[in-house]
């Protein structure tokens, strides 16, 4: 056994994608004890040789800060080795830490959060920028204070540049195994899975189905939690009658068999700063499970799809012309057999989380090792 890992997170759900099925099961399977705090329906369950205990879903923004709280309480009290903290409110928690324990802290930066705070629709334009410089000075300088960070990107890397111990652990999908895709006995699926919200193109999306053939009675399937959206905008059954569908979020273990049935992936983030060099996970995903790509035209996405030929770029503003490629795909199996092929090979040799695995162990190693 290597020690004992503690991982913190007032925000994400217990399950994350990033935070429990790749890092918590990634250190348990290399000896690690791990103990996981993170927003849970539940107290306490083990699952897959992790601890995990719950925190209670805030149903207010500002609870989140009890939260904090009540998760540096439980640090203190855990007996952890190392520290791992994956939301920025809790820095400040992650300092105190540090000073009490004497143990490594990790800050795991998922998010370019001074771009981020630019796009929150909650906040007042005029204070966006004041706050985004706030909170560059206030994040860079506490995390100076920790052990090391993690980040997901390298534009958010060079952020980090100053500080020594800065490793990029990309959030490419869990490795999955080559498979047929299993014939949809039914309308071809167009799919979109993750947060939905305006910026992610959720208008747009809508719009698009106005302009796809209705011969081809294509659905539009909406997979992942509604963020900040009107109520006038998620009139389900004005939805169903284009048949467009909201699923809401649904259990980690059902995404794959979504994916599996599907005939296009749609990924049309709106061209803000804080989404141009991000790797969103649902790219990756839509690729390891063999399906064509319809990506936001940002020059990264538009390299690593052409390189790999798993699908195309497309102006996420433009409706008509997201529906053009979407139709061009659903008109030509042949094209999207290739692509997804193509996508799957590119998963298997370079996207996924295998490599990444390898940098979080090492730097583990490296913080436990080398006491500071």
């Amino acid at each position: 056994m290597n020690g004992k890992v503690v991982i913190l997170s007032s925000v994400h759900h217990w399950n994350d994608s990033r935070i429990f099925h790749k890092q918590a099961v990634s250190l348990a399977r290399a000896g690690w004890s791990v103990e996981l705090h993170a927003l849970a329906e539940f107290e306490e369950r083990q699952v897959e040789g992790i601890q995990v205990k719950g925190l209670p879903v805030p149903t207010r923004k500002w609870e989140r800060l009890k939260g904090g709280r009540e998760l540096f309480r439980r640090a203190l009290a855990s007996g952890g080795d190392i520290f791992h903290i994956h939301d920025p409110e809790l820095l400040p928690w992650a300092v105190w830490i540090r000073r009490r324990t004497g143990k490594p802290v990790i800050y795991d930066a998922h998010e370019d959060l001074p771009r981020q705070i630019m796009t929150k629709p909650w906040i007042p334009h005029l204070l966006r920028p004041p706050l985004s410089r706030l909170a560059h000075v206030a994040e860079k300088g506490m995390a100076r204070r920790l052990s090391a960070v993690v980040t997901v990107t390298e534009p958010i890397a060079d952020s980090f540049a100053p500080i020594k111990r800065v490793r990029l652990v990309k959030n490419y999908p869990l490795p999955i195994p080559i498979r047929e895709r299993r014939e949809h006995v039914g309308p071809p699926r167009i799919l979109y899975v993750g947060g939905i919200s305006y910026l992610r193109g959720y208008r747009e999306m809508i719009a698009m189905m106005d302009h796809i053939p209705s011969e081809l009675c294509a659905e539009l399937h909406l997979i992942g939690p509604l963020q900040h959206i009107r109520l006038e905008d998620r009139e389900e059954a004005q939805l169903q009658a284009k048949n467009i569908f909201l699923h809401g979020r649904i259990p980690f273990e059902q995404v794959q068999q979504w994916l599996l049935s599907g005939s296009v992936g749609l990924v049309c983030l709106h061209p803000v700063e804080n989404y141009r060099e991000s790797l969103p996970i649902k790219l990756f995903e839509y690729m390891a499970t063999g399906l064509p790509v319809v990506a936001t035209d940002f020059p990264l996405w538009r390299e690593i799809l052409q390189k790999s030929g798993a699908g195309v770029t497309v102006n996420p503003l433009d409706p008509v012309a997201m529906a053009r490629e979407v139709t061009a795909l659903l008109q030509d199996p042949d094209r999207c057999r290739r692509m997804g092929e193509q996508g799957q090979k590119a998963h298997r040799n370079v996207y996924n989380w295998g490599a990444e695995e390898k940098t979080l162990l090492r730097l583990y190693q490296e913080l436990t090792q080398t006491r500071e």
